[in-house]
């Protein structure tokens, strides 16, 4: 980008230089925001995005992305989301929602984002380890919902356009073989979702949450030299690196 200024009469130069200036400098910081984004690899979205009743997907627009299934094979999609009332992946074919098979998913990449399949539900991939993984869970609390007056209801029936807290929290998945057009139509009349963030941990096909109360529960494991390993570390169970290694220790148990 080359910075031109133009000189004008004597006494409005100075001011002429700083209007451009000005100017130059509002274009090249929009230029560094945008390319930052691109860098990413990331989908661009609305950094307020809000997931709704009527829109309960991790992304706020179904995107590219990639499948890697247990067979090695990969494949492509123009339009992929998660869903997050089921935690399962979903893609769009001639305009209709359909459903992945989870069985057949090893791997599913959106832009910078991973995730992995772990009892029926997709985690998103913190940090790979030598063994294992720390993931990260993002469910519908419906604990929370059921609690707020916003008109998420009491009822255990619920409507395509607007899903009771009963419904959201059982897991009720109403948007497969719907029209994305309908959807999308839709997605102004929700409520917003209320979530909640579970760290975790891969271990031998195992979603563990990352407490130490949980990690000491895991069925077969020398629990004296985990709690010693965890001393001497000075594990830290909100730190994504140390449970890395925690996992990886639990494999040489």
């Amino acid at each position: 980008m080359v910075l031109k200024v133009r000189l004008g009469r004597k006494g409005s130069c100075g001011l002429s230089v700083i209007i451009a200036i000005v100017c130059y400098m509002k274009k090249f910081l929009v230029f560094l925001a945008f390319s930052a984004l691109m860098l990413t690899g990331l989908p661009l979205a609305a950094a307020d995005y809000v997931p709704t009743t009527t829109w309960p997907y991790v992304y706020e627009d179904f995107v590219p992305g990639r499948i890697k299934t247990h067979t090695g094979t990969n494949i492509e999609y123009d339009k992929l989301n998660i869903n997050l009332i089921s935690g399962r992946a979903h893609f769009v074919e001639k305009g209709v929602i359909m459903q992945a098979d989870l069985n057949t998913i090893a791997l599913l990449t959106i832009g910078d984002d991973s995730y992995v399949c772990v009892g029926g539900k997709m985690a998103k991939v913190l940090k790979n380890t030598v063994h294992g993984a720390v993931l990260l869970r993002t469910e519908i609390d419906a604990d929370a919902m059921n609690s707020a007056n916003i008109g998420y209801g009491k009822s255990s029936v619920a409507s395509t356009n607007n899903l009771s807290a009963t419904a959201l929290g059982a897991g009720m998945d109403f948007s497969i073989n719907r029209s994305l057009d309908d959807l999308v139509r839709e997605r102004s009349e929700g409520d917003p979702l209320e979530l909640r963030e579970v760290r975790g941990i891969y271990f031998k096909g195992s979603f563990i949450p990352a407490t130490r109360m949980d990690v000491l529960d895991i069925s077969g494991i020398d629990k004296d030299a985990v709690k010693q390993y965890i001393k001497n570390e000075k594990i830290k169970f909100n730190r994504v690196d140390d449970l890395a290694a925690l996992v990886d220790f639990l494999y040489t148990l």
